[in-house]
């Protein structure tokens, strides 16, 4: 696997993953560089003494995690924005235009770095531009490479505007990745910014879920789906315990721990819902409550500028957030409200045809929704087969997480937002 395929979050089915069902916590604190972090961790879980840690599939998604998170060397570069400018370059083996920062004069713990040129990966030329205003206007040049010297002239519009106007300059925190003398910008932040990575999240879920377990006869769960990128992490955990609804199916509580690593993001711990019909239990769905309803809160999210404790603390929810499920299955729309599937199913289709759709290119999703191959929806049980099988779709980690989204919305809140 090349360097940037760490950069694309990729789904496993755990299911379908050899593995060992046992991890050992010294393991699990090696992943953790943090001093503090890790001597909190230690004393929550008594962990002075190492122990293991018997969960389904767990060995698979440790390596994984492994993989993903020692794969970089990560510098902090704290640079002035006037020393830093990007530009376009053709890479020489795919022949495609690609954004470069010349980032100068950066320190990190008091070592100067004079000059470190990195390939902009994620968000960042966004976020360097984003201030001034200039993010489409640059992200265009990409478009037609002919034009790169539109994005010389501006770097040294803004360098002539630097020095008169020092006062203007911010310094900021350059988060670099390297790896076989490769360096790649990750993001560009303030100097506040924490490093809380998947590993991190990873660690924190494991040993709060194994706390849950022994501490709960009836907490008996499995890994039932991971997504994974060298910025992104999605782990959804399922309790085997099953919610009756109605004659409709049935439900499994679940939590997703996601964290997002990159710009502005955030990480935390979400109540996830696995839908399955009776029909069927092969077919299953996600649904994602986001809204919080009769005072039931339905995920515990941090941005990444937090204390260690805050940190810590923003995954003691796990155990909370398994057991809503039962307290939140009344405010179901599709199941206490809906009296047209098929105007629900067009509520779904309608965001997969717009112009501007990021589903725009899987025609073997809008197809699936389209009255044409469908026919009139009659009952709940013929949507719910429909939106299983668009969840079986392979595609991109963010599309399918709007995808889900959007389903969620749809059946939960007769809302066709994403």
């Amino acid at each position: 696997m090349d360097n940037l395929e760490y950069f694309r979050a990729k789904r496993y089915n755990p299911k379908n993953e050899e593995s060992v069902d046992i991890v050992n916590t010294d393991d699990l604190l090696n992943l953790i560089d943090n001093v503090e972090l890790k001597e909190i961790i230690t004393n929550k879980y008594g962990i002075d003494k190492s122990y293991s840690i018997e969960i389904e599939k767990i060995g698979f998604v440790f390596n994984q995690i492994k993989k993903y998170s020692t794969k970089f060397e990560l510098i902090r570069l704290q640079a002035k924005e006037s020393d830093v400018t990007c530009e376009l370059e053709i890479d020489p083996k795919s022949k495609e235009p690609h954004y470069i920062f010349n980032i100068n004069n950066g320190y990190e713990d008091n070592v100067l770095f004079d000059s470190i040129k990195a390939t902009a990966i994620y968000d960042s030329v966004n976020l360097f531009y984003k201030n001034k205003s200039l993010t489409q206007y640059v992200k265009s040049l990409q478009k037609n490479p002919s034009k790169k010297s539109l994005l010389t002239d501006l770097n040294s519009s803004w360098s002539n505007y630097y020095v008169n106007n020092k006062n203007f300059v911010k310094t900021k925190l350059f988060r670099i990745l390297k790896a076989d003398e490769n360096y790649y910008l990750k993001s560009i932040n303030s100097t506040a910014y924490k490093e809380y990575g998947i590993a991190e999240s990873f660690v924190m879920a494991v040993l709060e879920l194994w706390k849950f377990k022994k501490s709960n006869q009836d907490a008996d769960f499995y890994i039932s789906s991971v997504s994974i990128g060298e910025a992104k992490l999605d782990l959804i955990v399922t309790r085997k315990k099953t919610i009756k609804l109605g004659v409709v199916g049935f439900l499994r509580s679940s939590i997703s721990i996601r964290n997002e690593d990159q710009g502005n993001t955030s990480f935390g711990v979400h109540n996830t819902l696995e839908f399955y019909s009776n029909a069927n239990t092969t077919d299953k769905i996600y649904l994602f409550p986001n809204q919080d309803q009769n005072h039931i809160k339905n995920s515990v999210v941090s941005t990444h500028i937090v204390s260690p404790q805050t940190f810590v603390d923003t995954f003691s929810s796990i155990s909370n957030l398994f057991e809503i499920g039962d307290q939140i299955k009344q405010d179901f729309y599709f199941y206490n409200e809906a009296k047209n599937y098929d105007e629900l199913r067009f509520k779904i289709e309608s965001r997969l045809i717009t112009n501007n759709s990021p589903f725009k290119g899987i025609k073997q999703l809008k197809e699936l929704f389209s009255k044409e191959k469908t026919g009139h929806i009659e009952n709940l049980e013929t949507l719910l087969k429909i939106c299983a099988k668009a969840d079986s779709i392979e595609m991109d980690y963010d599309v399918k997480f709007k995808l889900r989204y959007l389903i969620s919305n749809v059946l939960l809140y007769n809302s066709n937002n994403y």
